[in-house]
């Protein structure tokens, strides 16, 4: 794949001004020579991280009012990252500088967005579920045999309290401390596989391709980082423009959920109804979505990205669904877009490999001395990958399950991050949503993966439902943004790899001592809307258990429809990438074709046009420097929206009480 430095203008300006930060160094890098206190920003970032699981806890469990977590970056992140910088003057005297808030803000974009709703929250739910609601009607007692004890904690009581509450909300820690402390080994080891692919990729994606990492340009530019790109953004008069008119948009939305006779535009606008008469209701689902981050960011993105995914979402995807109504295929969900993203995942991964095999050679050629350089990496990488294999080969997975189901969830780890990498789409749902086990199932069938009768496998595949549910995997995109901000902070790649992995830990333990601390005290059932049975992340986990009884009763066969929906986007996502590279003009992008079957495209379309149209327009009116004279209209817009919908009123909607509900902020 060709750089993006040759279709998007932000990297472009960002190459022309390296030369000038090598001979005039910007503020911040003559200041922040000293490097970055680990301590300071440690201990910083965890007083924030207790404060932001608060706000989550109010906010996103008990009222339901806002998914502050959940924005990419996240709201608690970004807004500690600005109120650290408001008052960078007397922090600055207690050895708090640019660097060490940089650090705090890396920290946690990763600690916060483990503690939300399609990460640990949706983790824990799935070691208690089975046993509370275990009926002779959906016989779930019949895999509890698989399921290790260490894995689980125990206990009738401990486990009816979780989901019912106790009138002392006293939490029992000593049934939950041995499990969760053999699932922290999981996760540290999980976390720090992602860290050493994203270190193994990186010069290739940074020096070799030059990719745009726009996301973490985004934290750079609003504390003074990129002053040669964007002089005094604080005071230009377009960045307030874009921060006013987003504000505007989401007081007269809040006005209106109190007062419907108030307009507003709303969070989106249904087409459906345009296309409700045979055949055109094939364009179905297609909602017109307002969503100021993604209008922001598009801005930054290549624009043959943008382009490629609006083209195969319109054409290909709508086009394949007009097809098959016209033409009478009897198949639910034609095309699958899921199993296309599942495909087109793969097939980006198998590219992007094919392009770091030099570097990836030399990482591990340092093994066995055929390339000088430490050996840390390859070995870091080896032992991640060796617990977490080990770690489900005592939970009772065959060898090649875990193999085969493993490659599939770093093929979509990878396959995101390297779009994040390249456009910086503020979503986490870039991926193919729940189908790494349905792929599992679709080519080998379900007895296959019980051999013999022994459900082992297929229970810990369940078990691990939010593995491929939520974006657990995606969040690996934080710390590769993270190691990208290195190189402006002027700091060694090690000690933001320190700090990423103290996140982890830290984000973990706080996000579990916030979820069941809660549990216990209300009760599970009623949180995130529940009533008697559980909010959202605990159907989920039913829903996954209940397949697995499912095929208990009764194997579910390969699919060989669906086998096709996934490989034929796999192949054509590695011919659009030969094609580029054969002909470098060649206008369609094969990220633009994974992005089409996912949530960039499904929710972001309408977003992507509009400022595609007016990025287009505007290089084509006043060229390169137009475009940089914009820019701070754009930022305006997305810390605009983090302002007024994620930190204002996610703080009132979460502790405003009744009738704050009814404007949910959602990212």
């Amino acid at each position: 794949m060709s750089s993006d430095t040759d279709q998007n203008p932000a990297a472009e300006s960002r190459d022309i001004t390296a030369a000038e930060r090598e001979d005039t160094p910007s503020e911040p890098a003559q200041e922040e020579q000293r490097g970055l206190r680990i301590g300071r920003t440690i201990i910083v970032a965890f007083v924030l991280l207790i404060i932001a699981n608060l706000w989550v806890r109010q906010g996103a469990l008990i009222t339901l009012a806002t998914q502050a977590a959940m924005a990419v970056p996240p709201v608690p992140a970004l807004a500690a990252l600005l109120l650290l910088y408001a008052g960078f003057r007397w922090l600055r005297r207690v050895g708090i500088g640019r660097n060490e808030m940089m650090g705090v803000y890396a920290m946690l974009t990763l600690a916060v967005a483990l503690t939300s709703g399609a990460a640990m929250r949706q983790f824990l739910p799935h070691l208690v579920a089975p046993y509370y609601f275990a009926s002779p009607e959906n016989r779930f007692d019949e895999f509890f045999d698989y399921i290790p004890g260490w894995m689980v904690p125990h206990g009738e009581e401990i486990i009816r309290t979780y989901f019912e509450g106790t009138e002392a909300g006293i939490v029992p820690w000593g049934a939950w401390i041995r499990p969760l402390s053999i699932w922290l080994i999981f996760f540290v080891a999980f976390f720090g596989l992602l860290m050493c692919i994203a270190l193994v990729f990186r010069p290739v994606w940074e020096k070799d391709e030059h990719l745009a990492y726009p996301m973490a340009d985004l934290p750079l530019m609003l504390v003074g980082y990129r002053k040669q790109l964007i002089p005094k953004l604080w005071t230009n008069n377009l960045f307030w423009v874009g921060f006013g008119i987003i504000c505007l948009h989401e007081l007269l939305n809040i006005l209106n959920a109190f007062n419907p006779a108030i307009s507003a535009l709303g969070m989106l606008y249904d087409l459906n109804p345009l296309f409700s008469e045979h055949p055109m209701h094939a364009l179905q689902p297609l909602v017109l979505r307002y969503q100021p981050l993604v209008f922001g960011m598009t801005y930054f993105m290549p624009s043959d990205i943008v382009i490629s995914t609006l083209f195969f979402y319109f054409i290909y995807l709508k086009g394949l669904s007009f097809y098959g109504v016209v033409t009478g295929i009897d198949r639910p969900q034609f095309p699958h877009r899921m199993k296309h993203a599942m495909g087109a995942m793969i097939g980006i991964t198998l590219v992007v490999i094919y392009g770091a095999r030099h570097r990836i050679a030399n990482v591990f050629g340092r093994l066995t001395g055929r390339n000088e350089g430490s050996k840390v990496l390859p070995v870091a990488l080896i032992v991640c990958a060796a617990v977490i294999f080990g770690f489900w080969l005592m939970a009772g997975m065959k060898w090649w399950i875990i193999l085969a189901y493993y490659g599939l969830i770093l093929s979509s780890a990878i396959g995101y991050m390297r779009g994040r990498a390249e456009t910086g789409y503020p979503h986490h749902w870039i991926k193919p949503l729940d189908q790494e086990r349905d792929t599992l199932i679709d080519f080998l069938g379900s007895e296959r993966l019980a051999p013999g009768g022994n459900f082992a496998s297929l229970t810990m595949l369940s078990m691990q439902h939010w593995m491929s549910r939520g974006y657990t995997p995606q969040l690996g995109a934080f710390p590769l943004e993270a190691f990208k901000m290195t190189g402006e902070m002027k700091i060694d790649v090690r000690k933001m790899v320190l700090l990423m992995m103290v996140a982890v830990v830290l984000g973990s333990v706080v996000s579990w001592w916030m979820h069941i601390d809660t549990a216990y005290d209300l009760g599970s059932n009623v949180l995130e809307g529940g009533t008697t049975a559980g909010g959202a992340r605990v159907g989920l986990a039913l829903q996954a258990y209940n397949t697995l009884t499912g095929w208990m009763r009764g194997h579910q066969e390969p699919d060989v429809w669906s086998q096709r929906e996934i490989l034929a986007p796999l192949f054509i996502t590695i011919g659009l990438a030969v094609v580029r590279r054969i002909f470098i003009q060649f206008p369609l992008h094969p990220m633009g074709f994974v992005f089409a079957g996912t949530g960039a495209a499904i929710n972001g379309w309408g977003m992507l046009a509009l400022t595609q149209t007016i990025k287009s327009l505007t290089l084509r009116i006043g060229g390169m420097g137009a475009y940089n004279r914009l820019m701070p209209f754009f930022l305006g817009v997305i810390v605009g929206h983090m302002f007024a919908a994620g930190f204002v009123w996610g703080l009132l909607a979460t502790f405003g009480g009744e009738g704050f509900d009814q404007y949910p902020v959602v990212f």
